[in-house]
């Protein structure tokens, strides 16, 4: 029987990268701690919850039936009754005139009216080309995406494949509908995999909001939640963790290893005193150049007959717009008299230029800036836009610029014990991706300690 203490490893950040690193390490006989600096797991991922509607969730981020580690631990931990399927179709707005166009159907691309004809074709063509290879550029891993990613930009590829109405009104929506960052910003890679990937996918959400896969992952492992970690050190062959709670005196404790999950920005600075043995000079360029869109979502009620329900209707054209998509979901809403009323929930995110305007403004002020511009997607919009919830994430969507996907394997090929990094910045601004890095985290700390 051995004798030996189990190793104490620390995971900075309770999002799904940690959470998942955290289940990868406690099978592997780990003491794990995570260190959380909200009150609740699941980071970008977490949903909000309100009582006046119902369902009372907030619904936040999708899970897209081509996640393959999600469908693994949806049927593990038996939540397949936990899925609400939602409609795949999108509209992209042309000056407010919205036109639907579904991936589900071939038939759709075929009847789109925004584009010619000529770029209806290239669209369907360019996407079975993408499809036969989806080896190469695969949606979440650099390592399989890294040869591909030569540098070129989704615009720039785009751009050679079809007119730029057509790239500007087909594929530039549900690039930047999606994740609200530029095309010209982005790698190829990011592109082609949308259209490898994205046709006859299932859309789903969790009933009561996606962090019930980070809290599952995280059963096993020691909670420190509305912890913030202020510190990071070496102590001889260990790390020094200094953490506070909230209105609470810093404690500090030592780990045999650490993963830093946590968006790139606050990895570098948590990891800057470490020396380069530990943290890389390629790793901590990587952090430090990571760049990041912020989010702002605005949501509203509105009466079910003013929008389409279930719906994702888009931006089209080049540029930044002032309102970039909004989605709708059919609620359940208690009146001053307690009656019940079928309302929309409208979850309306502003473009690049207005959300950093309005970001942390107060939230009047947040409201009477959107609301007006809900006619800019749905020109025929003439309801009332009750104010009803903000959401802000000023680490929303890491960019992932042309040539990041060839460096991020680069890295990833490096981390070992003690300090090793997980977090969606190495892949795609997914949870499926954050997850993938997270167990690879882990796995990079188990090999190095065998």
């Amino acid at each position: 029987m051995s004798t030996h203490a189990a190793r104490r490893t620390a995971v900075i950040g309770g999002g799904m990268a940690g959470c998942a690193a955290a289940k990868k390490l406690v099978r592997a006989g780990r003491e794990v701690v995570i260190y959380e600096t909200a009150d609740g797991l699941g980071g970008r991922a977490r949903s909000w919850y309100r009582p006046e509607i119902e369902p009372d969730v907030g619904i936040n981020l999708m899970y897209v039936s081509f996640y393959r580690i999600m469908t693994e631990l949806i049927r593990e931990y038996g939540l397949e009754s936990e899925l609400m399927q939602l409609s795949s179709n999108i509209y992209i707005s042309d000056n407010g005139k919205a036109v639907g166009l579904s991936p589900d159907s071939i038939l759709s691309p075929l009847k789109y009216s925004s584009v010619s004809l000529k770029d209806r074709i290239a669209f369907l063509a360019h996407s079975i080309q993408q499809v036969r290879k989806k080896d190469e550029v695969d949606f979440f891993d650099p390592y399989l995406s890294a040869a591909a990613d030569d540098g070129t930009s989704a615009a720039e590829w785009g751009y050679q494949r079809m007119s730029r109405r057509g790239f500007d009104y087909m594929l530039r929506p549900q690039i930047e509908g999606f994740w609200n960052f530029a095309s010209e910003d982005v790698s190829a890679v990011h592109a082609r995999s949308l259209l490898a990937w994205m046709g006859g996918s299932g859309f789903f959400v969790f009933k009561g909001g996606m962090q019930i896969i980070a809290e599952k992952n995280a059963k096993g492992a020691e909670l420190r939640l509305a912890h913030d970690v202020t510190d990071v050190q070496m102590d001889g062959d260990r790390v020094r963790i200094t953490a506070a709670p909230h209105g609470g005196e810093p404690v500090t404790e030592t780990y045999d290893e650490v993963v830093v999950a946590t968006p790139a920005p606050i990895a570098a600075k948590l990891t800057a005193a470490l020396p380069p043995e530990v943290v890389g000079e390629d790793a901590r360029r990587f952090m430090e150049s990571q760049r990041y869109e912020p989010a702002l979502s605005v949501a509203f009620l509105v009466d079910p007959e003013k929008l389409p329900s279930e719906a994702h209707i888009v931006a089209g054209g080049p540029g930044d717009v002032p309102l970039r998509n909004m989605i709708t979901y059919p609620r359940t809403v208690r009146d001053a008299q307690g009656r019940a009323v079928e309302k929309l929930l409208v979850f309306a995110y502003p473009g690049r230029e207005t959300t950093r305007r309005l970001l942390g403004r107060p939230q009047e002020e947040q409201f009477a800036a959107v609301a007006p511009l809900l006619k800019t997607l749905w020109k025929d919009f003439d309801g009332e836009a009750e104010p009803f919830h903000i959401a802000e994430r000023p680490y929303g969507f890491p960019i992932p610029a042309p040539g990041r996907y060839r460096r991020s394997a680069g890295v990833i090929r490096q981390l070992r014990a003690p300090v090793v990094l997980a977090g969606d910045y190495f892949n795609s601004p997914t949870t499926e991706a954050a997850m993938l890095s997270g167990y690879r985290a882990a796995e990079a700390l188990v090999k190095s300690a065998s």
